[in-house]
């Protein structure tokens, strides 16, 4: 069985198709009764309005497409909550596609939700390359980079300030007497993670510590990520009384791999985060943290798409705050 059409209510109640799509939409030229009736047969049909049809007149869909890494990351899952809540203020609906970190799948997540023609995208990109999201900006579709911060591209963005997160995370551990500070991060092209290591060097440069690049581990974005460059620190017999994570799911490997190898935390190395994450301050030991303003990247991210008042922003730059618990 197929939906229900208005001809169908039409048929059923007994009136013109025009004045059953008069109804339904209020029109002020239906008669009460008339209008009750036909919303009345239009429930017990089951009838559902076509918003396609009324995106082809409108020639608005009223729908935004979000091109993220993974919505089952908490950090990401926070940012969603944002942009949901912001775009049913504004009367829209939202389609998320999972890039799983893949620039393929990102291209190809892109052209669909084009193809449904949304009204805008708000995107966190992989950033192996940008040759999707600069077609998109050739083509004048309206865009909002979501979390990342992409320098040359020109085009709308927020995000938060990883030189002075990682500046005041490494100035914390330096605070408590940490002396040997690793850095555990993302994919070299990742910017929040390479922003991130710029200002836990900017911390060691100006408290007078060497950088040493065996103490700087890249690889996964995720606790298998944390885990293994956590094991390599140890396996290698690098000295470190500290260390500083590019985020919270890579610490929880950290702290995983510490464990295995019967280290104290915080008494023999002393562990921070970044983006404090629901799950951060309910592990043993609870995880000190740079608490990002998730909620808000999503919020204010669609706001650059729509909002009158912010979209010719180019970009809004948040900062996180520091959130001390056992681990440090």
């Amino acid at each position: 069985m197929g939906y229900v059409t208005v001809k169908d209510i039409a048929k059923v109640a007994g009136v013109s198709t025009n004045t059953v799509s008069r109804a339904l939409n209020g029109k002020p030229d239906v008669n009460q009764e008339t209008k009750q009736k036909v919303i009345e047969v239009a429930h017990k049909l089951g009838y559902v309005s076509n918003r396609s049809a009324l995106s082809l007149k409108k020639q608005k869909s009223y729908i935004v497409g979000v091109v993220t890494e993974d919505n089952a990351n908490p950090f990401w899952a926070e940012v969603l909550k944002g942009v949901e809540a912001t775009a049913k203020n504004y009367g829209y609906h939202i389609i998320i596609a999972n890039t799983s970190r893949n620039y393929e799948t990102e291209a190809e997540g892109i052209k669909m939700l084009i193809e449904r023609r949304v009204d805008g995208l708000l995107i966190s990109p992989v950033q192996e390359k940008y040759d999707d999201i600069l077609n998109l900006k050739k083509y004048g579709i309206p865009f909002v980079i979501m979390g990342r911060h992409v320098e040359g591209l020109d085009v709308p963005m927020v995000y938060d300030d990883g030189i002075r997160g990682g500046n005041i995370a490494t100035n914390y551990l330096i605070e408590k007497g940490c002396k040997r500070i690793a850095f555990v991060g993302a994919q070299s092209y990742n910017t929040a993670s390479s922003e991130r290591c710029q200002g836990y060097k900017k911390a060691l440069q100006k408290n007078g510590i060497s950088i040493e690049d065996d103490l700087i581990k890249t690889g996964g974005i995720e606790i298998n990520g944390g885990y293994k460059s956590a094991m390599d620190l140890v396996s290698n017999h690098t000295e470190f009384d500290g260390i500083f994570v590019y985020n919270d799911l890579m610490a929880l490997g950290v702290i995983k791999a510490l464990k295995e190898f019967k280290i104290r935390i915080p008494e023999d190395v002393k562990v921070i985060g970044y983006d404090d994450i629901s799950y951060s301050s309910f592990i043993s030991p609870a995880l000190t943290t740079m608490r990002m303003k998730k909620f808000e990247i999503g919020e204010i991210a669609f706001k650059l798409l729509f909002d009158s008042n912010e979209k010719n922003k180019d970009e809004v730059v948040l900062h996180s705050d520091l959130i001390i618990r056992e681990s440090a």
